[in-house]
């Protein structure tokens, strides 16, 4: 069995792999990880933990200290992306390579895996990032933009008087009061900012890209986007469960 960590600015992903197949996941906000809560998270799915092949990657140094911590304690040697992965090797037209996230190389990789070349993956994460993948499958950079839930707090708390809301589809693009009407800017406005990026992409590169949808807000875009080719969720986590698979296999590791 294998379990993929992914730490985000304000999610980790728990994902629980048996193959290729998962079979439990949880997510929790920074603020909720614990020793704890994460032990509580590894018993529900099995006793002997050091029967557990870990993985994890992380974008927040500060979280990524603390798991180190945390697998000693409990005598576990976790695998840590950034040390089995070979950012030299990785085919991109950004010059400082070390600067590219765990996340992004995790999406690319996956991505030029799956459809080759001429790719943009959309992560809806802290940040709405677009990485884009050229028509020789070199990945040759991206947009990042505020995320859904960062800009929605940041309108609350830097105004006096509009509330926070949820981020949910609304049925008309007008709203009849100040919760419908950002209820509507943010998701309609996402919308068109995400559609026009991809256009504006299209035109610079003069290519025609697959696009891939992934993040925990991806699927509220599910047949709302134009011309999107694949929306998982579980992207990040499928790649990284693949990259420890090929890892153990390569030193003759059990899975």
């Amino acid at each position: 069995m294998i379990l993929t960590i992914d730490i985000g600015n304000t999610n980790v992903l728990f994902c629980f792999f048996v193959k290729n197949i998962i079979k439990k996941s949880y997510r929790l906000s920074n603020p909720q990880v614990s020793y704890n809560s994460i032990l509580k998270i590894l018993r529900s799915i099995k006793k002997d933990l050091k029967k557990i092949n870990v993985v994890v990657s992380s974008v927040v140094p500060e979280m990524e200290s603390f798991f180190r911590s945390f697998f000693l304690k409990i005598s576990i040697q976790p695998f840590f992306l950034s040390k089995i992965i070979n950012k030299k090797n990785f085919n991109t037209l950004i010059k400082n390579k070390n600067s590219i996230g765990d996340d992004r190389i995790v999406n690319v990789s996956y991505a030029i895996e799956k459809f080759k070349n001429s790719i943009i993956v959309i992560d809806f994460g802290t940040a709405t990032t677009f990485d884009v993948i050229d028509k020789k499958g070199v990945y040759v950079g991206g947009v990042i933009t505020p995320g859904i839930d960062l800009s929605l707090n940041s309108l609350n708390i830097n105004t006096a008087k509009l509330p926070l809301v949820n981020f949910k589809k609304t049925k008309s693009v007008v709203g009849i009061d100040t919760k419908m009407a950002i209820q509507s800017g943010f998701f309609w406005g996402y919308i068109s900012m995400v559609e026009g990026l991809i256009r504006k992409i299209e035109v610079e590169k003069r290519n025609k890209f697959k696009v891939i949808l992934t993040g925990g807000n991806a699927k509220s875009f599910d047949k709302l986007i134009k011309n999107v080719d694949l929306i998982d969720t579980f992207f990040t986590s499928k790649r990284l469960n693949s990259i420890l698979q090929k890892y153990l296999r390569l030193n003759n590791e059990k899975i």
